[in-house]
């Protein structure tokens, strides 16, 4: 590994590989206890957009390089030997996409296969989905775009188009479309999104809660177009989003479906399930 690439090392997987973990955190910035000594107020500040460190106790800052070489007193060399480990974390930040405006025209799928990626296992479980090889709809998808080469979380949809997720990519390759699963079932479970489905995959094996179908919408403007599905099932159990899209699409479920659940109680504090499962309460 070369300094550019060491320098774009995630400060914050160190972090956690270490054992430290955020005291307050938005999407732009997280603090920290300092690595570098004991106290009791967090002054340790992580850019995370930057991917910069600085610690206001002891006046120095930097990128990853410069974090251990602080923490341990490594060289530059030795620095750059300990951050080899994290060659995996690098390689999955590394593929930073920003989709084109014609996306659809330029994208071309390469292969897709069960996931065994490192990366991508660890995105998973930052998002506290621990089970997930039984998925039949969860792929690892690899696509090029412009001639670069991306890779990704994948789940399946009606049309044989994937929602692609990672840490850095969002979007759809394929026809937009629902995912339905079935398990011959006549009780159907709605969510927005796939981490939310998987979020309550897990919650169901650890409660032991019956079996169901599932509509995964990938996109609250399909519910519409797909409401025909719903009309065969005897009980609907909804778990979408605690916002105001989320409060739309419920109210147009409940008003043409009235025996209906809305479950969004269980998350009430947060926005989704996935969000509730992963701050573990």
């Amino acid at each position: 590994m070369n300094s550019t690439q060491a320098r774009e090392i995630s400060i914050e997987k160190i972090l956690e590989n270490l054992g430290y973990e955020p005291i307050k955190s938005n999407e732009n910035e997280s603090w920290y206890l300092s690595p570098f000594r004991v106290e009791k107020t967090a002054s340790f500040k992580l850019s995370r957009t930057l991917n910069r460190f600085f610690d206001h106790g002891e006046q120095k800052g930097g990128n990853a390089i410069d974090f251990v070489i602080f923490k341990f007193g490594f060289s530059v060399s030795e620095a750059l030997s300990y951050l080899e480990k994290f060659d995996t974390f690098f390689s999955f930040q590394k593929q930073i996409f920003e989709p084109p405006v014609n996306l659809e025209s330029n994208i071309k799928i390469e292969k897709v296969i069960e996931i065994r990626h490192l990366a991508l296992i660890q995105y998973l479980t930052s998002r506290n989905i621990l089970k997930f090889e039984k998925e039949n709809n969860l792929k690892e998808v690899h696509y090029i775009v412009n001639d670069k080469k991306y890779f990704a979380i994948g789940f399946e949809n009606k049309s044989g188009g994937f929602e692609i997720r990672s840490k850095y990519a969002k979007l759809c390759i394929g026809k937009k479309d629902v995912s339905l699963i079935s398990n011959q079932s006549q009780t159907l479970r709605i969510f927005e999104g796939f981490f939310d489905y998987l979020s309550f995959v897990q919650i169901r094996h650890s409660k032991n809660l019956e079996q169901s179908d599932y509509l995964i919408l990938n996109s609250t403007a399909l519910l519409v177009k797909k409401i025909a599905l719903l009309e065969k099932y005897e009980k609907i159990e909804l778990y979408l989003d605690n916002d105001q899209t989320g409060d739309k699409y419920t109210i147009i479920i409940l008003e043409q479906f009235p025996g209906s659940l809305d479950l969004r109680k269980l998350y009430k504090n947060h926005k989704d399930l996935n969000e509730w499962l992963t701050k573990g309460e």
